[in-house]
């Protein structure tokens, strides 16, 4: 085997132990579950209507991660560094952008807050609903 094929085994065998390593140290802050009632952005990613499990991880590096799943559904995303206070209620808070429905934030154990993405915010007006909503998150036991 020449050089740079036994170099680029190399690396790729370095790169892959590092992402399993990765993987295996995150640490998981909390886990549940939540219905949503309506279609609803969280940042650029669209929700359907439904139920949802979630995950918030944090990584070797420190980054915290929120991994969601339903039927036929996964995303990842990354939470916003400054982690609040809770209000003491684990549950989703829902604000009307446009007449859409945003995730703005997710209160688990700690409060974190979202914004709103610029493909959102530039979505056509579809009327209003003045009321922000909450859901409620069901904590899945053993956390």
């Amino acid at each position: 085997m020449n050089f740079k094929k036994r170099c680029a085994l190399t690396l790729a065998c370095m790169t892959l132990i590092a992402l399993t390593a990765v993987g295996a140290s995150a640490e998981t802050i909390q886990k549940g579950t939540f219905t949503l009632p309506a279609q609803t952005y969280w940042n650029d990613v669209l929700l359907q209507p439904g139920e949802y499990t979630f995950s918030l991880d944090r990584g070797i590096s420190g980054v915290e991660l929120v991994s969601l799943r339903s039927e036929g559904f996964t995303a990842t995303l990354v939470v916003p560094a400054g982690a609040g206070e809770t209000s003491g209620h684990d549950c989703l808070k829902l604000d009307d952008v446009n007449g859409t429905y945003v995730i703005r934030e997710l209160d688990a154990g700690r409060s974190y807050r979202f914004g709103v993405s610029k493909a959102v915010r530039n979505l056509p007006l579809r009327g209003a609903n003045p009321q922000p909503t909450t859901v409620p998150i069901s904590s899945v036991a053993g956390l």
